[in-house]
């Protein structure tokens, strides 16, 4: 990079921030993080230059400024964005280093009245390290309104994009002067949707830094204590009595934390609800079943095998003529009522 201008280094960083936003390498990739450190390393020593030369002084406007120069402000968010995409190195520095990056820019933006009094709002809750206190419906409202600004300032960089290239066709020199207008006004739309990238970036470095702060809090406690080993049901802090997380809300109406808190891991309990049959599982065989009924009284005992059928005497007449007339009738039941006569099936 030696010998490279203030120019060429802004413009090579700006060529490989915008490669690695359209790239298919894995971002944990040993040649996605190459081109990372080389980008911010470009934007370090630009952002050098430009302190170095006083390229910017607090007093100016912005129509004091050329448009060569304007796109020297983007520095700063190109560069926080360049930090956040490292997996190398500790997490807390990354988010410390890039949230310091995007604080510079916006800080320089407000400076020469390019930030709207909407964000304003956002920023200075930024720079106090804070979250704002409005319902979650109007955070709503607001993060789908900066939506719409992105995607209308991203409509209007198109457009503007093309009118250079067909204002650069025609070589004249009111073409020329037009040019510089348009290049103004690409450079400005630009900054407002990296002003709007940067406070969006803020607000998540802001989220993710509470959880890293819970877990070196719980890396601290465990190397506090080495001989105990930590389950994964098992994560709240030893020495807290038993109403720990529990005298006090975790969370206030805005959603904003009240306390640091633990979430637990049931992934087995979940697991097993989850994969679990439709139906319920037996808990006893049908043998253990009967016996339990058979306990509980539910089970009448007895019975056995049925009488054998006592022979008629032929001495006695009376018991002879009983069994017959007996045979006798039922021989004319069965003559009366045919087998199956009263199956519905066998009339048709």
């Amino acid at each position: 990079m030696e010998g490279l201008s203030l120019g060429q280094l802004f413009s090579r960083s700006q060529a490989t921030l915008n490669s690695l936003d359209e790239t298919r390498l894995a971002s944990v990739d040993p040649a996605y993080q190459q081109l990372v450190m080389e980008a911010i390393e470009q934007l370090q020593q630009a952002d050098a230059l430009v302190t170095r030369l006083a390229i910017f002084s607090s007093n100016e406007f912005l129509d004091d400024i050329n448009a060569n120069d304007l796109r020297f402000l983007l520095i700063p968010a190109y560069l926080g964005e360049l930090i956040l995409k490292q997996t190398n190195g500790e997490r807390r520095k990354i988010l410390i280093d890039a949230k310091e990056a995007f604080h510079r820019f916006l800080s320089t933006c407000q400076e020469h009245q390019l930030i709207q009094k909407q964000d304003l709002a956002d920023l200075e809750a930024s720079l106090e390290d804070k979250q704002r206190a409005i319902p979650a419906a109007q955070q709503r409202n607001e993060k789908i309104a900066r939506y719409r600004r992105e995607k209308a300032a991203r409509e209007k960089l198109v457009q503007l994009r093309d009118r250079l290239l067909l204002s650069e066709s025609r070589q004249t020199k009111d073409a020329e002067e037009d040019d510089d207008d348009v290049e103004r006004e690409i450079v400005i739309a630009l900054i407002d949707i990296h002003i709007l990238k940067s406070l969006e970036h803020l607000h998540a470095i802001q989220q993710e830094m509470m959880m890293v702060k819970e877990m070196e809090a719980m890396q601290d406690i465990r190397m506090q204590k080495p001989g105990q080993s930590t389950t994964e049901d098992d994560r709240v802090p030893t020495g807290l009595n038993s109403a720990w997380g529990r005298d006090k809300p975790l969370l206030s109406k805005e959603g904003r934390p009240l306390q640091p808190f633990v979430i637990t891991n049931k992934r087995q309990q979940l697991t097993d609800q989850v994969f679990r049959p439709g139906h319920n599982l037996p808990t006893m065989t049908i043998d253990e079943y009967l016996q339990q009924e058979m306990e509980q009284g539910n089970i009448i005992s007895g019975g056995g095998k049925e009488p054998e059928k006592q022979e008629v005497d032929d001495e006695n007449e009376d018991a002879v003529d009983a069994e017959t007339i007996k045979q006798r009738n039922w021989d004319e039941f069965k003559e009366a009522n045919p087998k199956g006569w009263g199956n519905r099936g066998n009339k048709g």
